[in-house]
C-alpha cells in the first residue's frame, strides 16, 4: 500500500511537472499576441532555470550557467518565430534546441542530464496528444 501511495505521488508529481513545462514553453506564443501580454526573453529564462532548479536540484552555480544558457537561446528562438516557412521554422527550431542540449548537457549531471531529456520527452508527448500548442515547432 506505502508503494502504491509513493508511486501514485510520483506519477501526479510527473504531471504536475509535464503541465509547468507546457505553461513554460507556450509564454512565447503570448509574447506575439497584441498589447504585449507575453514574457520578455529574461522573464521566461528564469521561469525555466527555477523549475530546473527545483526538479532537478541545481546546485547555485548549475543555476547561474542553466540561467544564462536559458536567456541565450529564448532570445534566439524569439527571433526565429517570424519566419513565415513553417518547415524552416521547424528545422531551425531543432538546431537551437540540439545546441542548447548540447551546451545544458556541460553544466549538468548524467543524472540530471537524463531527467532533463525525460522531462522534455514527456512534454513533447503530452503536444503530440493535444496537450500542447498546436501547429507549432517541437521547443523544449
Amino acid at each position: 500500500m506505502k508503494n502504491q501511495s509513493k508511486s501514485i505521488s510520483r506519477l501526479i508529481h510527473a504531471m504536475s511537472l509535464c503541465s509547468l513545462w507546457v505553461l513554460l514553453l507556450n509564454s512565447p506564443v503570448f509574447a506575439q499576441q497584441p498589447g504585449g501580454g507575453g514574457m520578455s526573453a529574461e522573464d521566461r529564462a528564469k521561469r525555466q532555470t527555477d523549475m530546473m532548479k527545483d526538479e532537478l536540484k541545481l546546485n547555485q552555480d548549475q543555476e547561474k550557467k542553466v540561467y544564462a544558457v536559458n536567456l541565450k537561446y529564448s532570445d534566439k528562438m524569439k527571433d526565429l518565430r517570424s519566419i513565415a516557412d513553417t518547415a524552416a521554422r521547424r528545422k531551425s527550431f531543432e538546431t537551437l534546441n540540439k545546441q542548447k542540449d548540447d551546451e545544458l548537457k556541460k553544466i549538468l549531471t548524467a543524472d540530471q542530464f537524463k531527467s532533463y531529456q525525460k522531462l522534455v520527452a514527456d512534454m513533447r508527448a503530452k503536444r503530440q496528444q493535444g496537450g500542447g500548442p498546436q501547429g507549432g515547432p517541437p521547443q523544449h
